[in-house]
Order: C-alpha cells, then structure tokens, then sequence
C-alpha cells in the first residue's frame, strides 16, 4: 500500500486530516480565450480562492475556486463562468475568502454547541450537510437524536476533529464554511487488498478479530489469513465476497462497530475514548491530545497501565481493565511500585524480546504514526509501540536512551531487534532518532516530516553519532 492510503487520520491522529482533491491536469470546456482565464484567475487569486496566480487554463483547480466563490457570495454553486459570477467577481462589493470565513466564524462563535437533545432548525441545517456528505442516512427533522450524534462523530472522525459528538463551533466551520471529506470517500481512502500494509489493514484486523473473523496476529499486512477473514465477513454480511476490504465492506465494518464483545480498541471512536484518554494521561500513561480516536499512542497507553496493574496486556479497553482504571485501586507512573516493577521488566528483556520486537517493527512498515511527536526525540511513539507490544513497559524516551548505551562502531553490528539512537547536533539543538535495527545496516524509523514508518539505510544519517540496545 502507498503512503498516502494508509490514513494516519485515525490516531492519532490520527492524525490532522488530508485534503482529497480532484486531479489538477483535468481541463473543463469553456468558452473563453486563455486570456480572459489569465483575468478570472487572477481575481479568484486577489480574493484569496485561488492558490497559484494564473495559468490560463481552465482547469479543477480553477473551477473549484470558483465553486468557493459562488458559495461564499450567494451564488448558484455550479463552478461556471456565467454572466452573474462574473459580474459579482468584479465587482468591488465581491466577498474575500477571508472575509466570508470571518462572517461565518463571528456568527458561529457565540453560538450554544448542538448536542443529544437540542431541536432547533440549526441542527436541521446540520442534519442536511451531514446527509450531503453521506454521514447521516436519517430524515432531517432539526431533532439531534442517537443517529445524529453518530454522524457528527464519524464526521470528527474522518476529518481531523475531536470526536465527542458535539456539532461545536469547529465542526461547524468544517461542515458549513469548508470542503469536508465526505463518508464515501474516506471509505474509499480505506480500501485494503492482498498485499497491502498500513494502519487501515490494523484496523481492519482488529475490527474482523472484535467481530469474531479474524484469528491471526494484527501486523498491519494483509495476507492470506486476512483475505480468508475478509471473505467470510462478506458473505456473513451478504455482500459480494472479493476477499478486499472495499468501500461497502468498511461500510458494513463500521456499521457493525458497536455491535461487538463491548471491548474498546483501535479504530473505536467517541466519548468513552475521550474519557479514558483523559484518565490515562491523569495517571501518568497518556501524553497527548485528547482527541477521542483509538489509534496506536492510545493503545500503547492502555498496555502500559495494564502491564503496571498486573492485567492481560492486550492494549484493549475490556471491563476489568476499565473498572480497574476507574476504581480506587488504579495505578500511576509515579507509584514507586510501578517504577520498580518496570524497571525489572525492561531488566530482564533478552533474545525473545529482541526477535518480538523485529517481527513487529517489520509488520509496521507503511503505517503511520503521525509527525512531530516529539521534537527531542523523533520516531518516539513508533519506537514505544513496537517495544510495549513486545511485552517492554518503555514509559517514556529516556527509557529508550538508557537502553540505548553501546555506541556503534559498525553498522553492520546493528542485528534486527535492536532499538537505534542517531544523535544529531546542529547550531540550536541536539535530537535522538529513534529507530529499530533490520539487519544489514538498515532500521525501521518513522519519518521525521510525516510519522510513515520506513526502511532505511544506517549509512545515510549523516553527522549522527549512533547508539544502540541488543538482548546479548
């Protein structure tokens, strides 16, 4: 699978949400001379609509900031250069985009957030945006019921929001004053086969395997067991047994989300997510945003907690582990047990661990773990995942940095398993890549730029001074 099918959306973030555009090369019939689409270029460009100042070609681009144009001034949104568009474009009463994001923010801003319960014609206006874009498959009746709520989180979901269910001013502003990713595409986005690797084939591992299909490993590859475990859920569900996960199976998938054991794990989103995150980081185990999407920093969170309380390491939220979170025997960070306990384990961490950690590091090529996690120390929350599965409590990246201590004299002493530091120098800062040995001279490391899990060549980190853990 390529980069930019395996959506980092979904942790963590997934990630900040990506843009689907229309290729840029199409070119629309229109009558007009090269000239005159130099000008109407030019002005969509003075307005803010248009990125590149002109080309004179008529082309997705400019049609799409035309769209926005005509949106934006009350106009019939059908992306042509009529004789209205026109006449609005030039003229000096003609809405910036700027402007018209500033209206729309000013009167959304004091706006009361519509959720569970509200009934009013904004949450019809919400509704109908919502059945636009394919999120919401109900009648529009301005009642914010079950299946309202529903749609407003897949919506936060899939475009990079919070996912509380609450339509709030920034879902507003995504729905009504931008152009959102719809449902069906995202479905697409999502679309796995024999082969492929990434976060979307975790994910539909863990789901298959919630729903009772699937009863292999979750690597994140897509083999022959999940192929098998796509063509039985088809055919369960009626629909037609390929054996790749497209658009109408995911559909079905995330249909059928909540109708599994209970158990809370990657790929769930919501209010609960939030509240555990939200508990998890109180008690030491969860250093980042709240966003409500169980993706792969949350799961490490929850292994972490489970490993400092004894339970079943599974990186799932089931009811024991839940009401051990929640209950006055919960555990932290910074209980001295905790720490003597971890530290006994990270001990005692041998050959089996080292090959666990290869395996797994391997199986993670392609998927996404967001950018920028840590500025100190990138490609931490890649490192921490694979280790903490491997059955190793890494709390946090000095613990990598302690382990971490054999300075290397010769890549080709770096065997598969090994966790890797490249520390770097430059005039403001020192930073400590976090990588896992492949053997070879090659590590795992996620990318610095956008979190993507790859295999790189030791001999290519310039000026890096390199360190490194093995189990002998």
């Amino acid at each position: 699978m390529t980069i930019k099918k395996t959506l980092s959306i979904l942790l963590a973030c997934l990630l900040a949400a990506c843009a689907l555009a229309e290729p840029l090369d199409t070119e629309y019939l229109v009558d007009m001379t090269a000239e005159e689409i130099s000008a109407l270029e030019e002005r969509l460009w003075e307005l803010g609509y248009l990125a590149a100042e002109t080309d004179g070609v008529f082309d997705a681009e400019t049609r799409s900031a035309l769209e926005s144009f005509q949106q934006a001034n009350g106009l019939q949104v059908n992306g042509a250069a009529d004789e209205e568009t026109l006449a609005r474009l030039n003229s000096p009463d003609a809405l910036s985009r700027q402007g018209y994001l500033t209206r729309f923010a000013n009167a959304y801003a004091q706006m009361t957030p519509l959720e569970k319960g509200s009934t009013s014609n904004d949450v019809l206006s919400v509704q109908r945006k919502l059945k636009e874009y394919a999120y919401f498959d109900g009648n529009p009746d301005g009642v914010f019921d079950d299946a309202t709520g529903a749609a407003v989180e897949r919506f936060q979901m899939v475009n990079g929001l919070p996912v509380n269910g609450v339509a709030d001013g920034a879902v507003l502003m995504r729905l009504m004053a931008d152009s959102p990713i719809t449902w069906p595409a995202f479905l697409t986005e999502m679309a796995a086969g024999e082969g492929d690797s990434g976060l979307n084939v975790y994910v539909l591992q863990k789901r298959l395997s919630a729903l009772g299909y699937f009863t292999g490993s979750c690597t994140a590859s897509f083999g022959d067991l999940t192929r098998e475990a796509v063509l039985a859920y088809q055919r369960a569900r009626g629909l037609e047994a390929t054996g790749r996960a497209d658009s109408d199976t995911w559909a079905a998938l995330y249909a059928d989300a909540r109708a599994d054991d209970g158990t809370l794990r990657v790929g769930d989103y919501g209010d609960d997510i939030h509240a555990i995150q939200e508990r998890l980081n109180a008690l030491g185990f969860f250093d980042h945003d709240t966003t409500g999407i169980y993706g792969y920093t949350t799961e490490t969170a929850v292994r972490l907690y489970q490993m400092a309380a004894n339970l079943p390491a599974t990186g799932e939220i089931d009811a024991a582990t839940l009401n051990h979170m929640n209950g006055n025997s919960a555990v932290s960070t910074l209980d001295g047990i905790v720490q003597q306990r971890f530290q006994l384990m990270l001990d005692g961490a041998g050959e089996a661990a080292q090959i666990r950690i290869a395996r797994i590091a391997e199986g993670l090529l392609g998927a996404g773990f967001g950018s920028g996690d840590d500025e100190l120390y990138p490609g931490f929350a890649f490192v921490q995942y694979v280790c903490v599965s491997a059955g190793l409590p890494v709390t946090f990246p000095e613990d990598l940095i302690r382990m971490a201590d054999r300075q290397v004299e010769t890549i080709e002493a770096v065997d598969p398993g090994d966790i890797v530091a490249f520390q770097s120098a430059s005039a403001d800062a020192v930073t400590i890549q976090l990588a896992i040995g492949a053997g070879d001279g090659k590590v795992f490391c996620a990318t610095e730029s956008g979190g993507w899990v790859v295999l790189s060549y030791m001999d290519q980190m310039e000026g890096a001074t390199i360190y490194c853990w093995d189990a002998d």
